[in-house]
């Protein structure tokens, strides 16, 4: 190193590598609404607007409905996945980590290293609105579902799905030390709330929904229905708390032509829960769970003044996840003071990774939320007299009781629409905003016949209207029979 400064740098980036390589090795073990093209094109509008299969999971009560006239309903594997970061976007990207031409003495143009002013700086940090970048991944798979609607029998259903879920929460702290280094006036840097999150359950979802026998006031057709899951847990990983600074401390020298001493003091204090199969028997032991659990959803919805206006309220995911198999707990507590980081990689690299105990089990709660909604058949309204088409309109309110996987306390709020030129072609689109995603442009079409489905969705139009700023990909592809 020829100067301070790039002694300095070269001290940050040796840390931030060695801090986010060991949370990048702790997430290497990583709800039901990503599986419908219907629901997903719609922006995941679903508590009054979902009928037949897409209702179980999501709101049961919408199970006993009339769905397209269909008495039996079955699906094979349809899945849905998504992907994404606040941590990086295209624009930021082309910007600031694609270099830029410099002019050799020759005449001829290479690419060197961009060097980035405060306000670039300022525009990277950007990223981490709140001061937290979330990255997650969903994978939902629904092996087998089969629904009985009737009049006599109410709504009947039975379901089997995968849910795979991911939440990795970074704050700026890292981004920030990684940016700005070590300056000569001290800094300090927050690492709390960094949290990881990853599942995978299996799920039975038996489902029954029944429409009441009265009305009462201005509700009528008023539905109500329950669920229960049995659930498989085949691993876990979750993080309880974690607190972390990193600080430099910088003495002056006091001989000239001497650098000021510069040293740096790592403090984290934090606890996580695993449970996962050994690398090399995972293929062993798929019908072997490592932990057990019962979950709950409930629902109602009813029409309120006219057939075409419905609103629900549901619950789902009440419950949790006995984890009593190969558990293990992480403890890290750390206090440290390192004078050359390239000498103390095997004690920072330590401290930030902590120390792995056996424990007897643990308890984790399924991502239990509220969903409140309302949909409406603009086609079917009484001061509607002609309507090309048939349009449904749908908004629903979600708010999460916890952060495990797949789930967020930030509450989300998404518009969604359904229309058919004609009843086999339906073109879908939605807004939501808030949760994880923070905003998704949704949209989605199928071809729907008396006897099949077919229906493709996405959150990501987004990358069609707005390239530049792209961070998530999404995608959900589903077939469904009628009988």
């Amino acid at each position: 190193m020829n100067n301070v400064f790039q002694r300095k740098h070269f001290t940050a980036m040796v840390m931030s590598v060695v801090i986010l390589g060991v949370v990048g090795i702790n997430t290497s073990i990583a709800g039901n609404d990503r599986v419908s093209g219907r629901t997903v094109g719609m922006a995941r509008t679903y508590v009054a607007s979902s009928r037949g299969l897409d209702a179980m999971g999501l709101n049961p009560a919408n199970l006993a409905l009339d769905d397209r006239g269909s008495t039996v309903t079955f699906q094979i594997a349809p899945f849905g996945v998504k992907a994404g970061s606040d941590f990086i976007n295209y624009q930021i990207y082309q910007d600031y980590f694609t270099g830029v031409d410099s002019v050799k003495p020759d005449g001829s143009t290479i690419r060197v290293g961009k060097a980035l002013s405060d306000a670039d700086k300022q525009s990277i940090l950007g990223l981490f609105p709140g001061g937290i970048a979330h990255t997650q991944l969903n994978f939902d798979i629904n092996e087998f579902g089969l629904s009985i609607e009737s009049k006599t029998l109410g709504g009947i259903g039975f379901a089997v799905s995968d849910r795979v879920a991911m939440n990795l929460d970074i704050p700026e702290g890292y981004l920030q030390f990684l940016l700005n280094g070590l300056p000569a006036n001290g800094a300090t840097y927050s690492l709390d709330n960094t949290a990881i999150t990853a599942s995978w359950l299996r799920e039975y979802n038996f489902t029954y929904a029944r429409i009441l026998p009265f009305d009462f006031k201005i509700f009528s057709d008023i539905s109500v229905g329950v669920g229960i899951k049995v659930i498989q847990g085949f691993g876990y990983f979750g993080t309880d708390h974690y607190t972390g600074t990193l600080e430099n401390i910088v003495t002056p020298s006091q001989t000239p032509g001497v650098p000021d001493d510069v040293k740096l003091h790592a403090a984290v204090d934090f606890q996580q829960f695993k449970a996962s199969f050994p690398q090399d028997s995972i293929t062993n032991n798929l019908f072997s769970p490592l932990g057990k659990g019962t979950g709950f959803d409930v629902g109602v919805s009813s029409s309120v003044l006219f057939p075409a206006l419905r609103v629900g309220v549901s619950i789902t995911d009440i419950g949790s996840v006995d984890w009593s198999k190969n558990t293990k707990v992480i403890v890290g507590s750390a206090n440290l003071t390192i004078n050359n980081p390239q000498q103390q990689q095997d004690s920072i690299k330590n401290a930030f990774k902590g120390q792995q105990y056996d424990t007897t089990g643990f308890t984790t709660k399924l991502p239990t939320a509220m969903h409140i909604g309302a949909a409406f058949q603009l086609d079917e309204a009484p001061f509607i007299t002609s309507f090309p088409g048939r349009l449904l309109l749908a908004a629903d309110l979600h708010f999460g009781f916890n952060n495990e996987p797949g789930n967020t306390t930030t509450p989300r709020f998404a518009l969604g629409m359904e229309y058919r030129p004609v009843m086999a072609f339906p073109i879908r689109l939605g807004i939501s905003a808030g949760g994880r995603d923070r905003f998704t442009f949704s949209g989605g079409f199928g071809i729907n016949t008396p006897i099949w489905d077919l229906d493709l969705a996405t959150e990501s139009l987004s990358l069609l209207t707005n390239p530049n700023s792209f961070r998530y990909a999404s995608f959900t592809l589903g077939m469904r029979f009628r009988i």
